[in-house]
């Protein structure tokens, strides 16, 4: 299959052929066949569909009657454009008369502001023979990215400067992991990993996907931004990016190295920070301080469990980036289900510490849910090795809880669990929760998230108001739902009593049905 030629507009956007139309932009979706050379003082041939390119004029030419003259045989010859050379604004333009002209008898005129002759030769072999085009440019990629081994954002700076495009890495939801000057436009689907060409508003986007797990879901996705683009030049740019892709690929496979090579280490060591075996020092001891550990002051830890299947070592450099990008300085371990790290300062954090703590990890979640859904638990303050041992078990002990409670943010501190303590144990037995589930069965069959509503209610320490802004619905929906539950349980949620075994319950029946 032939592509149809290239649009003058299409070959203007190529980033090796800008051209300033100085006739303004009518005219310039005609198809381009070829380029001739002419003298502006002849009488050269030009076939219909080409552009007629004057490698050279003489001072005043754009500014003369003999421009009006070039324009009208070049309208008699059928010719795609007239280009000429350009040296911007300050230099000679047309009189608006010539420019008048040239849109009256639809015939642009183009201003050439790299060397003619080698404008000429770039736009007929791209013209006439794209193949070579492409062929160049996969050339310069791959001496680009072979020279040395490099990351995601290296890639996209390398293929930027052989493609002469901006060119981005976003994540696997189509989010950019770092500042850009394009956003993928609203027809990108990131839940399709096959190259995608996306035109909006008259310009072209091309993302490639970073293949990732097995399942055949996207890692990271690569986008080169292209404005007016033909139709090869765009396939060009893919093959490009594509190639960009094995060059991560590449770093990726180095890198799962190093990390599991690191990953083993850590673990080792964080068994024997569990274990109490760093109290005493020694060659372990020492080994966490190269790590970077810090072992002797106050220490609040955290715990990030990750929720469904994820790749816990694939992850690692991302939970760490974006606990980094809220300047929390610490160390991330791979831990069961999830990441462990912990804070250190030579006081004991204060109220005001922990608070920001709390927002700080909360941002974290917020950052990471582009990649996986995520609960965070956190640890009380506790000084030197064994008490950062204590720490670490409170942090897992609250992320297990954190689980099952949305309506936190699936953020918990262990001082902030307070009744629901106690409720961590008591949900591992039968004593209380065939109970539970009989007490709390009438609100199941019922519409209205009943259940919720009631949990949501008692979390929030009977505030109606509160209530309603953590579902996201009006205070009367929470007045009249909480009639309901009074009805259906023939309870009062006035009394103490009632509230605290309907608390119990609520805390039980979520705990168990999360299956934590």
């Amino acid at each position: 299959m032939t592509d149809a030629p290239p649009t003058l507009r299409e070959l203007i956007g190529h980033p090796h052929l800008a051209a300033t139309p100085l006739s303004g932009d009518d005219d310039l979706d005609r198809h381009v066949t070829g380029i001739t050379l002419i003298d502006p003082a002849g009488t050269g041939v030009v076939q219909p569909g080409e552009i007629a390119l004057c490698p050279s004029i003489p001072a005043g030419y754009l500014s003369s009657w003999r421009l009006d003259a070039t324009i009208r045989r070049l309208y008699d010859q059928q010719a795609a454009a007239l280009a000429v050379p350009f040296s911007g604004p300050d230099g000679e333009t047309p009189l608006d008369g010539s420019r008048r002209l040239a849109r009256h008898l639809h015939l642009p005129i183009l201003g050439v502001t790299t060397p003619p002759l080698l404008w000429a030769g770039t736009a007929a072999a791209f013209v006439h023979s794209p193949a070579v085009d492409a062929a160049d440019h996969l050339r310069r990629a791959h001496r680009a990215l072979t020279h040395r081994l490099l990351g995601p954002q290296d890639v996209a700076r390398a293929l930027s400067g052989v493609l002469d495009r901006p060119v981005a890495v976003f994540g696997p939801d189509g989010t950019p992991i770092t500042r850009v000057s394009f956003e993928l436009p609203p027809g990108f689907d990131p839940h399709a990993p096959v190259a995608q060409i996306l035109a909006a508003d008259g310009d072209t986007t091309v993302a490639v996907p970073v293949p990732g797990t097995p399942s055949g879901t996207a890692d990271l996705w690569m986008a080169a931004a292209l404005g007016q683009a033909p139709a090869a030049w765009t396939r060009t740019v893919r093959d490009v990016l594509q190639l960009g892709t094995l060059a991560v690929q590449r770093w990726q496979a180095t890198r799962r190295v190093v990390l599991e090579r690191d990953a083993r280490l850590r673990a080792g060591l964080f068994g024997d920070l569990l274990e109490g075996r760093l109290d005493s020092g020694g060659s372990a001891h020492e080994r966490a301080a190269e790590l970077g550990w810090r072992l002797d002051g106050w220490h609040v830890a955290f715990h990030i469990a990750a929720l469904g299947q994820v790749d816990l070592l694939g992850h690692t450099d991302a939970v760490a980036s974006a606990v980094a990008a809220e300047r929390i300085d610490v160390t991330v371990v791979e831990r069961g289900d999830g990441w462990s790290a912990w804070t250190t300062s030579r006081t004991e954090p204060d109220e005001d510490a922990s608070r920001d703590l709390l927002a700080a990890l909360q941002r974290v979640r917020h950052r990471l849910a582009t990649r996986f859904d995520c609960a965070i638990g956190v640890g009380r303050g506790h000084p030197d090795t064994g008490g950062l041992t204590r720490s670490l078990a409170e942090a897992w002990d609250a992320a297990r809880l954190a689980r099952g409670r949305p309506q936190t943010g699936r953020l918990v501190h262990i001082d902030r669990l307070g009744l629901a303590q106690l409720l961590v144990a008591w949900a591992s037995t039968e004593t209380f929760a065939p109970t539970a589930t009989r007490l709390l069965a009438p609100l199941e069959s019922q519409p209205g998230e009943l259940v919720a509503t009631l949990s949501t209610y008692l979390d929030a320490g009977g505030s109606a108001a509160d209530t309603a802004a953590v579902l996201g619905v009006h205070r009367n929906t929470v007045a009249a739902r909480l009639h309901r539950i009074e009805e259906l349980l023939t309870v009062d949620l006035n009394n103490s009593d009632d509230r605290l075994a309907l608390h119990l319950a609520c805390r039980v029946t979520l705990d168990r049905n999360t299956g934590y």
